[in-house]
C-alpha cells in the first residue's frame, strides 16, 4: 500500500494547487472585467483627440514643430515598456521584454534608456544594468490617468531637453478576451495624421501655441490608452492561464484517483491470494 499512499498525498498537493489556481483565475477574470469596461468606456475620447489631431495638423503643413518634425541625428532613444507587477500570466511579459531587446539590437550604436512600467520590466532592466531613467509599480486604475500625465510630461521634457531624440512604447493592445496584440509605437516623434476632408482652419492665437498645448495632451491620452490595455490584456492572460491550470489539475486529479484505485484494487486482491495460499496450505 505504500504505492496507493504516495498517490493519495499527491492527490491532496494537486487539489491544493487547484484551489489556488481557481481562485487566482476568479480574481483575474474581477479584475479583467473592470479593465476592459475601461478600455471600451474611454476609447472614444481618444478617438475624438485624434480627430481633432488630424485636422489641425492639415492646417499646419507648413508649421514647424519639435514634437512634429523631430530630429535629424537620432543618437538617443528612449522605451517605454510595460509590463506587469507580477508573473503567472503566460508568455505576457515575455514577449514584451523580448521585444525591448529587439530595440536595442536594431539600435546597437545608439543610447536607449527605458522607462518601466511594472515590476517585471524594472528588475528585468535592474539586473542587465540597463539606464533606467524611471520606474511605475502597482498601477491602480484610480491612479493610472495621472500617472500618465506625469509620464508624457517627462518624456515631453527629455525630448526638448534632449535626453531623448525619440521615444517608442511597447505594451499589449487588448483585443478580445481570448487575444491581445504586442504592439510598438513610436509617441515622439508624433506621426502627422491628416484628415480626411480638405478643409482650412483658422487658428487663435496661433497654430504654434495650439499645437503646444494639445501635443502633450495628446500623449497623455495615448499613455492611458495604452496603460488601460495593457492591465487588460494582463488580467486576460494570467485568466487564461490560470484556467488552463485549473484544467490541467482536475484532469491530474482525475487520473490520480483512478490509479490510486487501481492500486487499492491490487493489494486487496494481493492480500486475498495470501490469505487463500496460506488457507489452502493449512489444508
Amino acid at each position: 500500500m505504500a504505492g496507493a499512499k504516495e498517490i493519495k498525498n499527491r492527490i491532496k498537493s494537486v487539489q491544493s494547487t487547484h484551489q489556488i489556481t481557481k481562485a487566482m483565475e476568479i480574481v483575474s477574470t474581477t479584475k479583467f472585467k473592470r479593465f476592459s469596461a475601461l478600455v471600451v468606456k474611454s476609447r472614444p475620447f481618444a478617438e475624438s483627440i485624434q480627430t481633432i489631431l488630424s485636422n489641425i495638423a492639415s492646417g499646419v503643413k507648413s508649421e514647424k514643430h519639435p514634437l512634429f518634425d523631430g530630429r535629424e541625428e537620432v543618437k538617443k532613444i528612449g522605451v517605454i515598456v510595460m509590463t506587469s507587477d507580477t508573473g503567472l500570466c503566460g508568455s505576457f511579459n515575455h514577449a514584451t521584454l523580448k521585444e525591448l531587446e529587439k530595440i536595442r539590437k536594431e539600435n546597437s550604436g545608439k543610447e536607449v534608456s527605458v522607462i518601466a512600467i511594472g515590476k517585471k520590466a524594472r528588475d528585468y532592466c535592474t539586473k542587465r544594468n540597463y539606464d533606467l531613467k524611471a520606474s511605475y509599480v502597482q498601477l491602480v486604475p484610480e491612479t493610472m490617468g495621472k500617472k500618465a500625465q506625469e509620464i508624457s510630461e517627462n518624456i515631453v521634457e527629455y525630448y526638448y531637453e534632449h535626453i531623448f531624440d525619440e521615444v517608442y512604447v511597447i505594451y499589449n493592445k487588448f483585443v478580445s478576451a481570448l487575444r491581445s496584440d504586442l504592439t510598438v509605437k513610436k509617441l515622439i516623434p508624433i506621426e502627422r495624421v491628416e484628415a480626411k476632408e480638405n478643409t482650412s482652419y483658422i487658428f487663435e492665437p496661433d497654430a504654434e501655441s495650439i499645437l503646444s498645448a494639445l501635443l502633450p495632451k495628446y500623449l497623455n491620452v495615448e499613455l492611458y490608452q495604452a496603460l488601460l490595455n495593457n492591465a487588460a490584456s494582463e488580467h486576460s492572460a494570467r485568466k487564461n492561464s490560470m484556467k488552463n491550470a485549473t484544467e490541467n489539475a482536475e484532469e491530474m486529479i482525475t487520473m490520480l484517483n483512478l490509479k490510486y484505485n487501481r492500486e487499492r484494487q491490487a493489494a486487496i486482491t494481493q492480500e486475498i491470494t495470501e490469505i487463500v495460499g496460506g488457507a489452502a496450505a493449512l489444508n
